[in-house]
């Protein structure tokens, strides 16, 4: 019975680490997951193992806290399905605009905007990749930079490397 109730919430964590990454969740929806799945794997794993409930439910909730703030964490450096699919579409479009004005030499990697969850000082942009019309990262970027003559500018190398 142990090895079976060791076992379930072992899984449970699994699954937590594995959907605490969800695309169409919200950063808090994610850290909702991640703390209930990790406290009641850990209050699963102290309470079959004989530990008192008077220690299982203190650790239980540290995990779950613990859990919700990472897994809040790294939602909040990535984009949602909405942000990525507004950057794409928008980057192809300035792409074959700029073709269709005459652009001859289109940087391989475009700052292209997009829509932020929570607006703060600059634009909200991603690193567009002009060679094969997706967008290069799943990370957000604020920059102050004015967008150049065609809708875009080149994106710094600096940007790139951290990908």
């Amino acid at each position: 019975m142990n090895k079976t109730m060791r076992l379930l919430s072992s899984a449970a964590v699994m699954a937590a680490l594995g959907t605490a990454g969800c695309e169409n969740m919200t950063a808090g929806e994610n850290a909702l997951l991640a703390a209930g799945l990790a406290g009641a794997a850990t209050g699963i794993a102290l309470g079959t193992t004989g530990v008192p409930a008077s220690s299982t439910i203190p650790i239980a909730l540290g995990a779950a806290a613990g859990a919700g703030a990472l897994g809040y964490g790294v939602s909040k450096m990535q984009v949602n399905r909405d942000q990525r699919m507004f950057a794409e579409q928008r980057g192809q479009t300035l792409v074959a605009q700029a073709y269709e004005r005459g652009a001859k030499n289109i940087p391989r990697y475009i700052l292209v905007d997009t829509i932020a969850e929570k607006p703060t000082t600059g634009r909200p942009v991603m690193i567009f990749d002009t060679a094969s019309g997706k967008v290069a990262s799943n990370r957000l970027y604020y920059v102050n930079a004015a967008p150049g003559p065609y809708g875009f500018v080149e994106a710094p190398p600096g940007m790139l490397r951290g990908q």
